[in-house]
């Protein structure tokens, strides 16, 4: 038992209690306003700035910068969101994330080979991994990265798991993957993390990066479809999100080529809905830290 792990914990538990003291509509504004500091106090801004400049040779600084404040108010948003989740009621939760055609993901579920569910870490995430199972009426599986600090872990975990869901950490993810979609079952993942090198490279915004292929690889071996959806954030304080099933009629096979391609596939509709929505994304991440033949487009210094 590490000191450092209890205090964070015990600060962790101590923020969660007084988001909980508010409104949902104050604790959005309150989210919004600690992500807008956060950048002014430069956590990670260099890197957010360096990945939008790749990404955005053609906008000017200020526009640039302009999407970073919005990403990061953003992110504060849906941190703060997910600390308010124990006010959560089902009935709550339908109210804020909405599904526009969920009779879809259940006509692709009722094929009986399991359906994958990807988003990004856009919007809020959390939200619709357990809005989607609340509107489908079907729990899910989903995989998650584990926190350094097992008591904060276990705590969002239990979140995480209010309505049904299964959460499954990643060292576990391939067994049970394997069960859940074999049961028929629904698996949901987070796929817009940086991959090891050893993966397969995708463009995603004009540079090829290691991506993960473990969507792809259980779609092909199974048969499982694959879903994709984003829950975009709406004036009112709630999301929208529409589900799109990514095609493999002409992927027969479980080959190093198809596998590369539905890949790109998910990766092509990712970067789509980040260029419509780019104050959505989490642009502080290091997604392009192992990105491969990068080239400068725009040497200015940001």
């Amino acid at each position: 038992m590490k000191l450092q792990h209890i205090v964070e914990y015990v600060c962790f538990s101590v923020l969660g209690w007084f988001v909980r003291l508010w409104p949902l509509g104050t604790v959005q504004r309150m989210g919004a306003s600690l992500g807008e500091r956060i950048y002014s106090l430069g956590f990670r801004r260099s890197v957010t700035l360096e990945n939008l400049r790749f990404a955005y040779p053609e906008k000017t600084p200020l526009e640039r910068e302009t999407i970073a404040r919005a990403s990061y108010r953003n992110v504060g948003t849906a941190l703060f969101e997910f600390l308010w989740f124990p006010c959560l009621s089902p009935e709550r939760i339908k109210e804020l994330a909405r599904i526009e055609n969920p009779e879809v993901v259940r006509a692709i579920h009722g094929r009986g080979k399991g359906v994958i569910l990807l988003t990004a870490h856009f919007g809020n995430w959390e939200l619709l991994a357990i809005g989607t199972p609340i509107a489908l009426g079907i729990p899910a599986s989903i995989i998650v990265k584990p926190q350094s600090n097992p008591y904060v872990d276990k705590k969002i975990n239990r979140w995480r798991a209010q309505c049904g869901n299964i959460v499954v950490p990643m060292s576990k993810a391939v067994r049970e993957m394997f069960r859940a979609l074999e049961a028929g079952g629904i698996v949901g993942i987070i796929a817009d993390q940086s991959a090891p090198k050893e993966n397969v490279a995708i463009e995603f915004f004009g540079r090829n990066v290691p991506t993960y292929e473990g969507p792809a690889v259980f779609s092909l071996k199974t048969g499982a479809p694959i879903m994709i959806g984003f829950a975009i954030r709406q004036p009112d304080g709630t999301y929208q999100s529409h589900y799109e099933e990514i095609p493999t009629v002409d992927l027969t096979e479980y080959n190093e080529q198809n596998v590369t391609e539905l890949t790109r596939r998910h990766v092509e509709i990712t970067e789509r809905f980040i260029r419509q929505y780019p104050d959505h994304w989490m642009w502080m991440h290091k997604r392009w830290k192992h990105a491969l033949g990068t080239h400068d487009p725009n040497r200015e210094t940001v």
